[in-house]
This record gives C-alpha cells, sequence and structure tokens, in this order.
C-alpha cells in the first residue's frame, strides 16, 4: 500500500464558538493515523485552513491517497464539500463521500426535498429562509423541532429547539438560526418515540449497513425534549451527554429492523454516497420510521457512534481504515480509465 496523506481541517485557537465539536477532529486524526501505523503504511498528516490553502499545498505533495477528515473550514462550511473535486483533479484517491454527496447531504433542507421526492419518509416540515416569516398556515398543530440548515454535530440543537406552533416561541427559535447562523431554518415535526442511528460501509462496492443503534433516553423526565442535542454530544458534565447512553444492536422487531435497514440503503444511494455514512432515524409510537438526516463521512472519534457500530459488526478500526482505503483507490482507478485518451486507430 502507497503512502497516505490524512487531512483535516485547522482548527482556529480563538473560536469559542462550538469548540468542543470542532477540536474532535483531533481524536479522528490520532485514531486514522495509529490505524495507519498498525497497518505499516506510512503516513503524513496536513492541518488545511481553506480551499485555497489546500491547492497550494496538495500539488507539492508525493502522496497520491488521501485520507479525507475535513469537515469544514473557519467561516466557511459550505467549501469543505469541495475537497474530494479537487483531489480528484490533481489525480489524488481520497476516502469517503464524493463532492456530490457531501454538497447534497450538507443542505439538510435540500436533502429532505430530495428524499421525500423519492418517497422516502422524513418528518413534515417547511425551511424558512433568512429574512422570511415562518409559514404557520402550512403546519399542523403540534411540537416542532427547530434547527439550522448547514450545521453539524447538533450545532444549533439545544432544549429550547422544541416548540409548539402555534406559538410564539416557534417564531423566536426560527428567528434565533437566521440571527445565529445566518442560515436556512429547519422546522419539521418532532417525533417523540425513540431515536436511531445506521451506520453504513462501502465494502467490494456495495453499502453495508452495521447494527442498528439506539438512543436510550429513558433516564429524562417526561416534560424534558428527546433530543441528542449539542449538550448530549459534547459537554461531558451535562445531564444529557451522561444519561443518552446507546444500545447497540437497538432492541427492534425484525420486522421494524429491516424496514430500516432497507430505508437506510435507500437513503445512501438517493444522495449518492460511498465508503461510509450514517443514517439517523426517529421512530414514531407504530414504529414508523422517519429519516431526520443522511450524514455523509460522519465524526470517526474512538467511542462515538460509528466507532461502536464497526465492534458491534466485530470490524476493528484498522480493517475500516483499509476497507476504506481500497475504495478510494478503486475509485481512482476507475476515474483514470474514464479520462484515458482514446488508443489512435
Amino acid at each position: 500500500m502507497e503512502n497516505v496523506l490524512v487531512l483535516y481541517n485547522q482548527v482556529p485557537e480563538d473560536d469559542s464558538a462550538f469548540q468542543e465539536s470542532r477540536a474532535g477532529v483531533m481524536e479522528q486524526v490520532a485514531a486514522v493515523v495509529d490505524s495507519l501505523d498498525k497497518l505499516g503504511i506510512e503516513s503524513e498528516t496536513l492541518a488545511v485552513e481553506s480551499l485555497s490553502h489546500l491547492v497550494s499545498q496538495i500539488n507539492l505533495r508525493k502522496e497520491k491517497l488521501v485520507f479525507n477528515l475535513i469537515e469544514e473550514f473557519s467561516g466557511s462550511i459550505r467549501n469543505a464539500c469541495a475537497v474530494p473535486a479537487l483531489c480528484q483533479a490533481f489525480g489524488i484517491g481520497y476516502t469517503g463521500n464524493g463532492t456530490e454527496a457531501l454538497y447534497l447531504a450538507q443542505d439538510k433542507a435540500c436533502a429532505r426535498s430530495i428524499l421525500l421526492a423519492s418517497g422516502l419518509p422524513c418528518p413534515a416540515g417547511v425551511a424558512v429562509e433568512p429574512g422570511r416569516p415562518l409559514p404557520v398556515e402550512r403546519l399542523k398543530e403540534g411540537l416542532y423541532i427547530v434547527k439550522p440548515a448547514y450545521c453539524d454535530a447538533s450545532e444549533g440543537i439545544g432544549p429550547d429547539s422544541v416548540v409548539p406552533i402555534p406559538s410564539e416561541q416557534a417564531i423566536r427559535q426560527v428567528q434565533k438560526i437566521h440571527e445565529q447562523f445566518n442560515q436556512t431554518a429547519i422546522v419539521e415535526q418532532y417525533i417523540p418515540a425513540r431515536e436511531l442511528n445506521v451506520s453504513v460501509i462501502e465494502a467490494l462496492g456495495k453499502p453495508r449497513a452495521l447494527p442498528l443503534a439506539e438512543i436510550d433516553f429513558s433516564a429524562f423526565p417526561k416534560d424534558k425534549p428527546r433530543l441528542v442535542d449539542y449538550q448530549a454530544k459534547w459537554i461531558k458534565d451535562s445531564f444529557e451527554y451522561n444519561h443518552t447512553p446507546r444500545i447497540i444492536p437497538a432492541p427492534l422487531d425484525e420486522s421494524t429492523a429491516e424496514k430500516v435497514r432497507a430505508l437506510t440503503i435507500a437513503a445512501w444511494r438517493v444522495l449518492g454516497c460511498s465508503g461510509y455514512a450514517r443514517v439517523d432515524f426517529r421512530l414514531d409510537e407504530q414504529n414508523r420510521p422517519f429519516i431526520l438526516e443522511v450524514n455523509p463521512n460522519p465524526d470517526l472519534t474512538p467511542g462515538d457512534g460509528f466507532d461502536a457500530a464497526l465492534q458491534a459488526a466485530g470490524i476493528p478500526f484498522e480493517r475500516f481504515v483499509w476497507m476504506m482505503l481500497q475504495n478510494a483507490l478503486a475509485v481512482r482507478t476507475r476515474q483514470a480509465l474514464s479520462i484515458s485518451p482514446e488508443p489512435s486507430r
């Protein structure tokens, strides 16, 4: 196996907002580098500040194989999806999802529309662009969750995110997303029963759903929304973090589990995923599944959701790293063949 360059986004030292989630990338870098060492593969790491910085560096590198851990660039979360296309332009193989899938999934409002248009179930809701009012008349009465369209890692989601409609709370929460993030606010029906995460890996060119995981909210008071919000994901001394354990495999009847697996693979294919991804679901009181989002290139931090799914499937992390590199080599070969000139006659 050839040498590997591990790319990751540089975390600004003075960025106090959501610092916990953004600093987590270094744990992923360490886990990947450690796995490459165990596999006997030489590697180097490169912290990337921006797309222009990557352009200035990548053509100087000898490595033609990249493990892509870039999640965002400071001040420009959307540009990160262009990293695979840039690697492709320089003839470099990359792990994980391509630019198209990253771009589509990054805009959660767009992804919702694509999933729904493909006949896949998502909670009812609307997308409210900055400067526009909440169209209350388009929504049935009930509880809704309000969240930013472009953020990952539960940024912008907290205990105040679940609001009744109609209400002034809902209007204020939409305005808060607009003001804090300057992003479209997604307002979707809150489904209170159960939450599932399904990790997927590409093996031999086909997606494979790993054991289903359920978030256990049983310790939550009845009046507390059952959410994996920012506190639950990142604030280690919070109630939410310490009372949202993962149950894997999820205790589901086989019919429901099979339906969730089928929807997972369907969502993967609709958004054109490759490499690895995670699909998040809520189940209602009748165990009907609804897709919350598709997360290409999810967090690989040891002990977190994706790593737990690998362990439950009996796949060591270094084996996963090896599989992703094999996928990257296969993609690079196909791309090279697709642009090769036709032989002269």
